[in-house]
């Protein structure tokens, strides 16, 4: 009977240490979570055989280079110019905003008015900065789905664009914006101030 009795104990005892380890590991998690809210934990996309896309076995095991997918958010009336940039008309520049980039990163367009329609199409909030001649600026943060509009008035020059939002910004969600008149090229010294 006291054999039967300690063997009792001894799986009460490592069942109460399992379940002790298991909730100071849930614990720590937690902490490490609340040390940071509301920052993003990117784990990655999953590769195309695991969420199941049409094609996606086969292309993997015929190694099938992905063909890079087309610029996105300008406005209608846009163009690829020299240099990666798309070139706006003006009046209104949609720009889409995603973990961890823009899409365009890289505009130009004339000086004046514009209104930044910007796209949240990724996971996490984010929200919008230019910086530059005359202008610094912050749109309010947003979910994700949802679109809001930035009025600003661009002088001449060189602009930042970007995500200051927790760590966005370092992990390369960013961009230039070239308001001039000029119709290729990049500006002068001169132009920039």
């Amino acid at each position: 009977m006291a054999r039967g009795l300690l063997k009792n104990i001894a799986a009460l005892a490592s069942g109460a240490a399992v379940f002790l380890l298991a909730a100071a590991l849930l614990a720590w998690m937690i902490a490490r979570v609340a040390e940071h809210p509301g920052v993003p934990r990117d784990a990655g996309k999953p590769p195309p055989w695991f969420t199941g896309e049409a094609g996606a076995v086969r292309e993997t095991l015929e190694h099938s280079p992905v063909a890079p997918a087309p610029a996105t958010g300008a406005q209608s009336g846009a163009a690829a110019t020299g240099g990666d940039f798309v070139e706006v008309a003006g009046g209104s520049i949609e720009i889409a905003l995603t973990e961890y980039e823009m899409k365009p990163g890289r505009i130009r367009t004339k000086p004046g008015t514009v209104v930044f329609v910007l796209r949240n199409e990724g996971r996490f909030a984010h929200n919008f900065h230019v910086e530059g001649p005359g202008v610094d600026t912050t749109a309010e943060k947003f979910s994700p789905g949802r679109t809001v509009r930035l009025q600003v008035t661009l002088q001449q020059g060189e602009y930042k664009i970007s995500c200051p939002l927790s760590n966005h910004d370092q992990r390369g969600m960013h961009g230039t914006l070239i308001a001039t008149s000029r119709p290729a090229g990049r500006l002068t010294a001169d132009e920039r101030r």
